[in-house]
């Protein structure tokens, strides 16, 4: 190619509409008819799906039973408090067992951040590097429920952080519906109380998952609660419980912050627990987009000049 040729193909592609940006492009101009349609359909959709969540949360049944203030002790079982759950009505498989504590504040950034990503990998961190990660609770004296342990106050915590030191571990145990001979066996595959964490959490966090002294109980608390009342998954129950049965279950107190708690039995569908807050939000901006459509339609018919 000479350079007579070549100054033609370049002369010619430097006028081409792609280069001069002429090219034809769909340019839709919304009109008020179209954005009156398109936010009426989206407030159709979304009153629609806001009726059938709310229809299929008034379907969840759910019992939350406080226990902080026990009134029945038990002085031969290690687990003194005992607390009698009232079935009101049928709860049908699989039943979630959560907790709930309330005076906890799990958003705030510094709790959020007060943890060693790598000691909870299972690798080992220098000292430098916990003292940087666990600022407010770095050593087992900090953390309570760990003074148990054989290790020495000053030796550091493991797991460390705040998030450790505020750790749930009241235990739950002797589950049993009262007229029924067997216990509620949650060490059973299909009723037990562990596949309770998320499993990219297991994934991650390998050696926590496998710690027999809080597992995937811990995972489950490392997860923040935007609210100050956080509710937790402890466990499910696999199996029906008929309506005016009474479940009882022993709790050992080892939860050292003062707060009220609370057992909560739930069923579930398939939008999760019993839980007006979505079907309301779907409601609001179907309502919303509703009010726009009418807005728009009126400040039209006011102000649109005829010809």
């Amino acid at each position: 190619m000479n350079d007579q040729e070549f100054k033609e193909k370049y002369d010619k592609l430097k006028n081409s509409k792609f280069y001069q940006q002429k090219m034809f492009g769909w340019r839709p101009l919304p009109t008020i008819s179209c954005i009156t349609i398109i936010f009426v359909c989206f407030a159709i959709f979304f009153i629609i799906m806001g009726i059938i969540i709310l229809v299929f949360t008034a379907q969840v049944k759910e019992i939350k039973t406080r226990y902080d203030i026990c009134e029945k002790y038990s002085t031969t079982e290690p687990y003194p408090c005992i607390v009698h759950i009232n079935i009101n009505e049928d709860m049908k498989k699989p039943i979630m067992i959560y907790y709930q504590v309330d005076g906890v504040v799990q958003n705030h950034r510094f709790y959020m951040d007060s943890k060693s990503e790598k000691q909870l990998k299972g690798e080992n961190p220098s000292d430098d590097d916990l003292k940087k990660d666990c600022e407010g609770a770095l050593y087992i004296k900090d953390i309570l429920w760990q003074k148990k342990t054989d290790n020495s106050d000053t030796d550091l915590a493991n797991p460390c952080g705040l998030i450790a030191k505020t750790f749930f571990n009241d235990k739950f145990t002797h589950w049993k519906i009262e007229g029924e001979s067997d216990e509620i066996d949650f060490e059973k595959e299909e009723e037990d109380k562990e596949n309770i964490a998320y499993q990219s959490d297991i994934d991650t966090y390998k050696e926590i998952a496998k710690n027999k002294n809080y597992g995937e109980h811990f995972l489950v608390w490392m997860r923040p609660s935007p609210f100050s009342n956080p509710r937790k998954l402890w466990g499910r129950i696999n199996q029906d419980i008929n309506q005016n049965s009474q479940l009882t279950v022993h709790i050992q107190f080892n939860y050292d912050h003062a707060s009220k708690r609370y057992i909560i039995l739930s069923t579930r569908n398939i939008f999760g627990g019993k839980s007006m807050f979505l079907g309301i939000c779907y409601i609001i901006a179907g309502g919303m987009s509703l009010m726009a459509s009418v807005i728009f339609i009126t400040t039209y018919s006011s102000f649109h000049r005829k010809k």
